[in-house]
């Protein structure tokens, strides 16, 4: 809400939530009460509206997509987009066939850090990218009771990201994903994952990612985060929000991010506002996050059977 109301391009004109409470602060926060619903077909059809924005629990996106999409409006969801392939896959065929903007609001592939390592591998900095690995590490920690409740938590609360991230980095399709989901008997399961991504390129990712490892309440918000990209030219190492280039024998050098001009919730706000004023094509397009809906769904199926899992092979 605050990065709507703060940008000039857009009215928020309605909100909609099945919680009595969270209305009433919606109301305290500028909408008036008339325009607070428990539904959403109630409040489009006694709204004016051009999109509608989905922050529901992922398990409810399905429902409330398309309910915007059969009043043909642009859509903006909430990462993880779905919780199956296929229901993905459903919601961005239905759009498209009403010629309708979809966006899934993968906000971390626009963190500064991920954009400075986009613009180096465009630009041919590290050359031929052999490894890359990323590893996040959260101590335990109070989950929002939607998250929680998910069988694989690590994996829909941050491996996702991760996964979309590397996808973009890059510019390559995964072609291979062995993963393990996993946690101590006491935590829920899932709370922790390693996966090893194999791109199209022949670039190797192994991804590591926990919420039960302690130590790390010290870091940013509890959270610690590193990433090395290794190329025949030069390795990068990512550690939070510093960047480190080291090529050949020369002194490892700092690398600046630039200046945060806008944050990542108002890119995607700005590509949805393109998409529906001018038909511009949205970077997180729905289409574009099957392939991350594919790689989640390969980490899923390997955990479980044990074995290699093509994310391609799982798309139509």
């Amino acid at each position: 809400m605050r990065q709507i109301q703060s940008d000039p391009a857009f009215q928020l004109v309605a909100a909609v939530d099945i919680d009595r409470d969270v209305l009433q602060q919606t109301a305290s926060l500028g909408i008036p009460a008339a325009n607070c619903f428990l539904t959403l077909d109630e409040a489009l059809d006694r709204t004016s509206c051009d999109a509608v924005i989905v922050a529901t629990t992922v398990g409810q996106h399905e429902e409330a997509c398309l309910t915007a999409i059969a009043h043909r409006l642009a859509v903006l969801v909430e990462k993880p987009f779905t919780m199956h392939l296929d229901t993905a896959l459903r919601l961005v065929c239905a759009a498209e066939e009403k010629g309708l903007p979809l966006i899934v609001g993968q906000n971390h592939r626009y963190l500064r850090s991920w954009r400075t390592v986009h613009r180096l591998i465009a630009e041919d900095v590290l050359g031929r990218l052999g490894l890359v690995t990323c590893h996040y590490y959260r101590p335990p920690h109070r989950m929002a009771a939607a998250l929680a409740s998910l069988e694989n938590n690590v994996l829909w609360g941050y491996g996702v990201h991760q996964l979309d991230a590397l996808r973009y980095v890059l510019s390559q399709r995964i072609t291979r994903v062995s993963a393990d989901l996993f946690s101590r008997p006491q935590i829920v399961k899932g709370a922790s994952m390693q996966a090893i991504l194999m791109f199209e390129e022949g670039t190797r990712a192994v991804v590591t990612a926990s919420y039960e490892s302690s130590g790390h309440e010290f870091f940013e918000r509890g959270q610690e985060f590193y990433a090395r990209f290794v190329g025949d030219r030069a390795t990068l190492h990512v550690f939070q929000r510093w960047l480190f280039l080291c090529e050949g024998r020369k002194l490892p050098r700092p690398i600046a991010r630039g200046a945060r001009r806008e944050p990542e919730e108002r890119l995607l706000l700005r590509q949805l506002a393109r998409a529906i004023l001018h038909g511009e094509q949205p970077d997180c397009s729905g289409r574009d996050n099957l392939q991350t809906m594919a790689a989640v769904e390969a980490c899923v199926r390997s955990s479980a059977e044990r074995r290699w899992i093509n994310p391609q092979e799982l798309l139509p």
